[in-house]
């Protein structure tokens, strides 16, 4: 995997990590593949899988943006070996529950996974997406990415704006 020093810094986004045309039924069975899959890339440990679906129910990760909804599923850095982001483009919406809204469900297109060692690079990085997804055709664009690696040149180029 190819490591390239932006916005990002040690962060790593490559097309490895990129699974388009995720297949799931619901939020815990998205999470379970995109971790899995952080793992077997070996970026996080194997308690990685069952810690980042554990929080999710409590503290749920969906967003809905103007363009489409998303969830950035994410968990203790103890279970991290390496800090990077999957992304994961969803076959098909899934519900996730809205962050800091539990009741309310998120139509959900897209999962950006995160793996951060440094807890308080989570914010920074949380609020430093933010800002990219609300500026429109950004999130419809990566979505569309014909393949893994367009994807994440993508994303990794919205932080380097």
């Amino acid at each position: 995997m190819e490591k390239k020093t932006n916005a990002l810094g040690d962060v790593l986004v490559s097309p490895e990590l990129v699974l388009m045309e995720i297949e799931a039924g619901t939020d815990q069975e998205a999470i379970e593949i995109l971790a899995r899959h952080l793992f077997e890339q070996g970026i996080v440990k194997e308690s990685y899988i069952e810690a980042v679906k554990a929080r999710e129910k409590v503290f749920s990760t969906g967003l809905d943006f103007e363009e489409m909804g998303i969830a950035i599923p994410h968990t203790d850095s103890e279970h991290v070996n390496r800090e990077a982001i999957a992304i994961g483009i969803l076959k098909k919406p899934v519900l996730f529950c809205h962050m800091g809204m539990p009741e309310i469900s998120v139509k959900t297109e897209m999962m950006f996974m995160m793996a951060i060692e440094k807890p308080d690079s989570q914010v920074e990085f949380l609020g430093k997406m933010m800002e990219i997804f609300q500026t429109e055709g950004r999130l419809r664009t990566l979505k569309a990415a014909l393949t893994a690696g367009e994807a994440a040149r993508l994303f990794t180029s919205y932080f380097d704006e």
